[in-house]
């Protein structure tokens, strides 16, 4: 949570709010009006570049084998 958070956003968290709402302690209403009033931060967002494991993607099933059930009718 951010440490400019205030009670009433914890409420509203989209971890937690649909739980909220359905015990009727926020409203739906109360919900949309807080995310169209959220600030747009994509400005402060950073580009990451990363690399995990091999530089090669691998395939779990061979494309070139096709998966076959043995099944004897």
């Amino acid at each position: 949570m951010r440490k400019d958070s205030t009670p009433r956003d914890m409420l509203l968290d989209r971890r937690v709010v649909e739980r909220n709402i359905r015990k009727g302690i926020v409203t739906r209403e109360e919900y949309d009006t807080f995310l169209r009033e959220l600030g747009d931060t994509a400005d402060n967002a950073e580009s990451v570049t990363a690399r995990l494991g091999e530089d090669e993607l691998v395939d779990d099933i061979d494309d070139d084998e096709e998966e076959t059930d043995d099944v004897e009718g």
